[in-house]
């Protein structure tokens, strides 16, 4: 096993199980290729880091990311959902041959992470959110040297860019035990969603491709509400705190103010809307006889 990996955790959870977590890595990887090679590496890399941060399922923070964590997924699916819209709709109006390689690549990106945020909440939970994430890291890539902007100027970007990385990887705070059950347990079905998701995408471009009228904020909200069908009742049955409630408005407000796709008029809005509903949380759970409020 590389020492590298077991550098990753604290000295102390090191000193006294260094050995058992080198054991059970031989064990996994004995003979095995490549990919779980680096499959089991990138298990250990996660879960040292949520042993750093203090997340995991017997704690508090572990359960609040736990709740969380399917709200980052669909918001991450929703924006790259938006942005395949809109790039669709460039396509109509300038037309197919007027689109650099770079942006067919970001394009692609944004697919990517459209899939892997629909496969993950779908149950291939660890194979969906290395997608998305790639996906999120090559589309952020891919704008940052489409831009042309010299290193000094591209810091006004480092909201644009880096939210919807940090969305995408929300996940990855999750505890393996604590990961959401999955919604289809059959491969026909994973890829049966796949192609929804995609044909979602192509039905709101071809409805308003150049986002005349009303139709124009569609182009997020029914994505948007797609992928938090998507996430099921169970997962919102999971957001009986204030706390996690706001956790799971946090993806989409971060990237409709980023995104430039709402101003602050509108995220206000939003926050309002949002403290309503802890207010009614707050007095239906704290209307139930004996029942006590977690921190989270």
């Amino acid at each position: 096993m590389n020492p590298v990996l077991l550098r990753l955790y604290p000295v102390s959870f090191r000193r006294d199980f260094g050995d058992e977590i080198a054991e059970s890595y031989g064990e996994a990887t004995e003979g095995a290729g490549r990919r779980a090679r680096l499959r089991e590496a990138a298990d250990i890399a996660a879960h040292a880091l949520r042993l750093r941060l203090g997340i995991g399922s017997s704690r508090p923070a572990g359960r609040f990311f736990a709740a969380v964590a399917p709200f980052g997924l669909a918001a991450t699916g929703a924006y790259a959902a938006f942005n395949l819209v809109e790039s669709a709709a460039d396509w109509y109006v300038i037309g197919a041959e007027g689109v650099g390689a770079l942006a067919t690549v970001m394009n692609g990106c944004y697919l990517l992470t459209l899939i892997g945020a629909v496969v993950a909440l779908a149950g291939w939970y660890r194979f969906g959110l290395l997608c998305s994430i790639v996906g999120a890291v090559g589309s952020s890539g891919a704008f940052l040297h489409m831009t042309g902007m010299p290193a000094h100027a591209r810091w006004d970007l480092v909201g644009f860019l880096v939210v919807p990385v940090l969305v995408a990887a929300l996940p990855l705070l999750c505890p393996p035990d604590l990961r959401p059950a999955p919604r289809v347990r059959r491969t026909a079905g994973v890829l049966a969603l796949v192609v929804w998701a995609v044909l979602l995408v192509a039905a709101v471009t071809v409805i308003d491709p150049l986002g005349i009228g009303l139709l124009l904020p569609w182009r997020l909200g029914i994505p948007a509400a797609a992928a938090l069908f998507l996430v099921g009742r169970r997962s919102f049955a999971r957001l009986r705190t204030t706390a996690r409630l706001a956790g799971a408005a946090a993806p989409f407000l971060a990237t409709l103010y980023f995104s430039g796709y709402a101003q602050g008029d509108e995220i206000l809005m939003a926050l309002g809307a949002l403290a309503a509903a802890a207010v009614v949380l707050r007095l239906r759970r704290g209307g139930r006889p004996g029942t006590v409020t977690p921190a989270a």
